[in-house]
């Protein structure tokens, strides 16, 4: 059975994992700071959204305002979609606070993700993009994080939705990776110097990607003008 798929936006990172994101599954990526994790994520979103799907964004570390300006200067047409009604950012930077002061108050038993699902279920979308997840988790357990990380991931298919996690790498090394076996793949992205050369190189990592292809080495990248560039791979 072939599995239909969705670009991701990068012709070259398309071609490593046999054309694209498989739609209605979700992928998880994860990275320190400076990585690149929301302008790839931005990438996604800008050509879904020319195709004409229409992509919920949940952005709980930048206003959509940021996201448009950072939008524009890669030369992505956010406030086009989102005029034509393709594109829906939801703001969840100001809540933060609140969200705090009401986890410390909820029941053990209330997941932690309540409020993206609550909009999930109101959203007729085909495209989600959270970033990122760790907002949500605070002093979440890892048990019950991994339990609410498949419930999440299973209520985004269940709407026949593709979609797209960001973790950060704090979130990663608190829960030991645990959100990579939840989601239908997973891509790393990090820093490291070069010992042959001392400078710092971008590489990512398609820790896994079900039922597709998937290189098995580091992917070097680089940040330009239009975003996320793949570098030539020997």
């Amino acid at each position: 059975m072939t599995i239909e798929r969705l670009s991701t936006g990068i012709n070259e990172l398309d071609v490593m994992i046999d054309g694209g994101y498989p739609k209605g599954r979700t992928v998880l990526l994860s990275g320190g700071p400076g990585v690149g994790k929301t302008i790839i994520a931005m990438q996604f979103v800008n050509c879904v959204c020319a195709q004409g799907l229409k992509c919920l964004y949940l952005a709980t570390e930048e206003t959509p305002g940021e996201l448009e300006t950072q939008a524009a200067q890669l030369n992505m047409r956010f406030a086009e979609y989102e005029e034509k009604g393709y594109l829906t950012i939801i703001p969840a930077l100001a809540k933060r606070m609140e969200d705090i002061e009401w986890k410390r108050d909820r029941l053990s038993s209330t997941s932690p993700f309540i409020k993206p699902l609550a909009v999930l279920k109101s959203s007729d979308a085909e495209v989600v993009v959270i970033d990122n997840i760790g907002s949500y988790t605070l002093d979440t357990s890892i048990g019950s994080f991994r339990e609410n990380m498949d419930y999440l991931v299973n209520a985004i298919r269940d709407k026949g939705m593709t979609g797209l996690i960001i973790s950060d790498e704090t979130l990663d090394e608190r829960y030991n990776s645990v959100a990579q076996y939840s989601v239908h793949g997973a891509i790393h992205m990090f820093k490291r110097e070069n010992p042959f050369t001392g400078t710092v190189e971008r590489l990512m990592n398609v820790v896994k990607m079900r039922s597709t292809n998937t290189p098995l080495g580091y992917v070097r990248y680089s940040i330009g003008q239009d975003g996320i560039c793949i570098q030539n791979q020997k």
